[in-house]
């Protein structure tokens, strides 16, 4: 019996203990829900936690910048932060690779922002992605083939289609390779908050903990079911439809490479390839409500209705992907950006604004936003001031404004005049889409430059709406007016009306049609400068150059012609090319299918030592430098200049990080002149970059061989481009290939290698061959892109552009140095005379004559020809020759083209140029 006590004894204890420990449990875990919910307001938002109060892990101190979300926007966005520098918390909530049935068709503008953000290989052969180049429409019947207006792009810039669970993951593979990015998979909950400003997110990570990441910005990308936006914008969602989505097997397209789109019976009908072996087939089905795919309502739903309408060569695919049952639906959704700006927060991606996807245009958008943001962000060295930040970045969203609204507008407005309707005015209108795009020409080619991204302006997306309903109407005015076809016209201009004029409002009226380009990238208010100067430095004048280097490397800025020698010997610098070994060069020699000439630069009148010279361009400019640090008053610094301090409109210097710190400085001086080339950071506040890159230098170095002429630069006329070969030492001859388009063989794989040897070699002169092809085994390829710019400034006290910073040619003519040797001799002639620099409106109106003196050295040479009559006499003479000796209609006919290209030419030129500044050059304050 006692034994019987005492185990029963035991058991209730155990059992008392058990049930102890459960009450314990219970009670805290409600206590902490209620410490959670106390620190969660109305809102959405989490109250933060003194630091000695706070009872959750955190992660802070080491980030910038905290991104929400690793789609397609979160990890592009967080990639491009990384690489500039930003320390960078992404939060997703899985990092498998997602399976959508949208996301899938990038446009060509998306793909240029790809490359910018240097992420275009992500889209390329490793996921499968094909190319895509236009789009083929089908309506009762009858098709149209539309292309994308790509003749002045690189063959590689095209749409791109893929699975967009693979392009993901490939993007998340490239963040996964930043020390400075951190890519944790949780879930964040709750953004956190204090006083109005948003420190950053609460979220539980993998293993279900709950943690806290502080940072200056929390950037949102957490897609179109975002639980997050209702803090930072006022959401008005909208669901027009839905797509069923199927995968066609092993077939192929009516016109391969192009996008399908049918317009069906009740709305569109999509095709487009997503793999070598895959046609993603997308279904629109009005409404928010779909067959049941359970039943089997949807099977007999895309066989007995859908079916019918898909092209023959489809047909059989599109009903085995229906027999194989891997059918998948998914709500379109559209959602005009209306933001609510939060200090400490920002919005981006289809969390922050949402189009229908019948266009493809989402990618674009979001591609654009982060180039638009990083653009922004770049000159912050403090993100810390939050208001100053939510100010300055108030900008984005109407900065944005060209590309968005033109991509939604026309995806809200193709779509509801894409779907069939009993109404005949929308018929009509339907039918008039058809077949004004049809008419080719600029009626196919400017609709389909604005749905491509490569043309982003709302207004000609306007212009072109209303071409539409006034060719339907002239349509029905035509053969006879009568009563009825009036009434019907009267009624497609008002259904018109009512689908483009609620999609603009929608999207915001003054914004589209004022967009304001104030608040240049590079220049802010003070109160955004870093709050964690160390020293501010005063100077006459402050003048920022890029790169610094022992011997900075170029495979360009080699050759000087002789006016920027004269210049040079102007500004005392010639010993500067005759301590590193330079070749003097006194002309050219240019080759054509086999044949070639001589041309001498004509020297007769000048002295013997004046004579264009070939050089390796860092031993040039580091001589330079030397003379400049032998200068008690100039003081040379290697640094970062990160912005330019504004004051009341007026330049007043610089702030900058020096070498080995991350401290910010500043530099004041009256006088600020951004030198910082081709890629400046800088130019965007000072002028209106139109930047065009019309091809990319490829760069070799020859060894121990000899130019078949001496001392002469020669120019192969080349297929496809030109080749040019210059001596840069006693040594050594740079070869420069030419090749047209932003893209280049990749050097890695060896394809750049391959190219060379079996391309460009056969067309080197004989004497140069095996050299060429030695410096091609030897693998030091370089290459470049090649930038146009014509000097478009914009005056602002207190700051001057020179150099490649405000004005780029093609380097084909090697004229790059002597336009800006010329313009340093100017500015010093201008300046000779001023002792007081202070008085900024005054030096502004002085300085601005610079930009008028300059142009009778600069626009010659950047027109590429010596001076513009010269091209016509060239003109003339091409025109003499076709005409004889009997002039045929054909000869005339082609003498006509003739004139008209060389004057589309020249004419473009000048016109960049300025044709007021060519004309009359004023130069009343030479002296």
């Amino acid at each position: 019996m006692v034994y019987q006590y005492v185990l029963g004894g035991v058991l209730v204890s155990l059992l008392g203990s058990v049930f102890f420990m459960i009450i314990n449990s219970t009670l805290s875990g409600k206590k902490k829900a209620e410490d959670v919910s106390e620190d969660v307001n109305g809102n959405g938002f989490a109250r933060t936690q003194p630091a000695n109060g706070g009872c959750l892990p955190e992660i802070e101190k080491s980030t910038d910048v905290v991104i929400v979300g690793a789609g397609v926007a979160g990890a592009a966005l967080a990639y491009t932060l990384g690489k500039e520098g930003r320390r960078v918390h992404v939060i997703e909530r899985d990092l498998s690779e997602p399976d959508r049935i949208v996301g899938e068709l990038l446009q060509p503008g998306g793909y240029l922002k790809l490359i910018e953000l240097g992420l275009e290989d992500c889209a390329n052969e490793s996921i499968d992605a094909q190319k895509v180049f236009g789009y083929a429409l089908y309506k009762n019947g009858n098709d149209t083939k539309l292309s994308y207006p790509l003749e002045n792009y690189s063959s590689d810039i095209a749409g791109r289609s893929f699975h967009n669970g693979r392009f993901i993951q490939r993007m998340r593979e490239r963040v996964a390779t930043l020390p400075n990015v951190t890519l944790e998979q949780g879930t964040v909950t709750t953004l956190l908050e204090e006083k109005g400003i948003v420190k950053g997110v609460m979220y539980k990570n993998k293993a279900g903990e709950e943690m806290r990441s502080y940072a200056p910005l929390t950037i949102v990308c957490d897609g179109c079911f975002s639980n997050l936006r209702r803090n930072l914008c006022t959401p008005k969602v909208d669901s027009p439809s839905c797509f069923v989505g199927l995968i066609l097997e092993n077939c192929d397209l009516p016109h391969a490479n192009h996008g399908h789109v049918i317009l069906g019976d009740p709305s569109p009908i999509l095709f487009y390839p997503i793999s070598s072996t895959e046609i993603r087939c997308l279904v629109d089905v009005p409404g928010t409500k779909v067959p049941s795919v359970a039943n089997g309502d949807m099977a007999k739903y895309l066989k007995t209705v859908v079916a019918p309408q898909v092209p023959p060569q489809l047909f059989k695919a599109f009903i085995a992907a229906i027999e194989k049952g891997n059918i998948r639906t998914m709500q379109n959704k559209s959602m005009p950006a209306t933001p609510l700006p939060t200090p400490g927060a920002l919005l981006l991606g289809d969390s922050f604004n949402m189009r229908h996807p019948l266009t493809g245009g989402g990618m674009t958008v979001a591609l654009s936003d982060i180039v638009l943001l990083r653009d922004l962000l770049r000159p912050l060295t403090d993100l810390n001031d939050a208001p100053a930040l939510c100010e300055y970045l108030e900008s984005f969203y109407t900065l944005r404004k060209p590309v968005s609204s033109t991509i939604n507008t026309l995806a809200g407005a193709l779509y509801k005049v894409f779907c069939a309707s009993p109404d005949p005015a929308r018929q009509e209108m339907r039918d008039a889409c058809f077949d004004y795009l049809s008419l080719g020409g600029i009626c196919s080619y400017g609709p389909v430059s604005l749905l491509s991204g490569l043309n982003p302006r709302p207004m000609h997306l306007f212009l072109h709406f209303f071409a539409v309903a006034v060719y339907g109407v002239g349509r029905l005015l035509i053969p006879f007016p009568t009563p009825q076809r009036v009434w019907l016209g009267t009624r497609l201009i008002l259904g018109a009306s009512g689908i483009i004029f609620p999609i603009i409002k929608g999207e915001g009226v003054r914004q589209i049609a004022f967009v304001v380009l104030q608040m240049g990238n590079k220049i802010f208010p003070k109160k955004l400068v870093s709050r964690s100067l160390a020293m501010v430095i005063s100077y006459n004048i402050c003048v920022y150059v890029a790169g610094w280097a022992p011997s900075a490397y170029r495979i360009v800025g080699e050759l000087l012609q002789p006016g920027a020698y004269l210049r040079l010997i102007e500004l005392g610098l010639e010993d500067c090319v005759k301590e590193i070994d330079a070749q003097r060069v006194f002309g050219f020699a240019v080759y054509n299918d086999g044949k070639k000439t001589k041309l001498p630069i004509p020297l007769e009148n000048f002295h013997p030592d004046v004579v264009g010279m070939g050089f390796h361009h860092g031993r040039f400019i580091q001589r330079m430098r030397k003379k400049a640090s032998s200068l008690p008053n100039v003081r040379l610094e290697q640094g970062t200049v990160t912005s330019l301090l504004e004051d009341n409109g007026n330049i007043k210097g610089v702030q900058y990080k020096c070498k080995g710190s991350h401290q910010g400085i500043t530099a004041h001086a009256p006088l600020t002149i951004v030198c910082d080339g081709c890629c400046s950071n800088l130019r965007c506040s000072l002028c209106n970059p139109e930047v065009d890159i019309p091809s990319c230098s490829v760069g070799l170095v020859l060894e121990h061989c000899q130019l078949p002429y001496a001392n002469h630069a020669h120019v192969i006329l080349a297929d496809p481009s030109l080749i040019m070969f210059y001596p840069i030492s006693s040594t050594e001859i740079c070869c420069l290939v030419d090749i047209p388009g932003q893209k280049v063989p990749s050097v890695c794989s060896g394809e750049m290698a391959y190219y060379l040897k079996t391309k460009v070699a056969p067309q080197v002169p004989p004497e140069l061959n095996n050299a060429f092809l030695a410096a091609t085994e030897k693998g030091n390829i370089k290459s470049m892109p090649n930038r146009s710019m014509p000097a478009a400034p914009h005056p602002t006290p207190g700051a001057l552009l020179m150099g490649d910073a405000v004005n780029m040619r093609h380097p084909i003519t090697g004229g790059g140095m002597t336009v800006a040797l010329s313009d340093v001799v100017v500015v010093r002639n201008l300046l000779r005379f001023l002792h007081n620099l202070n008085d900024s409106p005054s030096l502004y109106k002085l300085l601005e004559s610079f930009y008028t003196q300059r142009k009778q050295v600069a626009f010659p040479i950047n027109t590429l020809a010596g001076a513009a009559y010269k091209v016509f006499v060239v003109g003339l003479y091409a025109v003499g020759r076709s005409l004889l000796p009997f002039p045929s209609p054909r000869r005339i006919w082609s003498v006509a083209r003739l004139i008209l290209g060389g004057l589309g030419i020249i004419f473009h030129i000048i016109n960049a140029e300025g044709v007021r500044q060519m004309i009359c050059p004023v130069a009343a304050l030479q002296s």
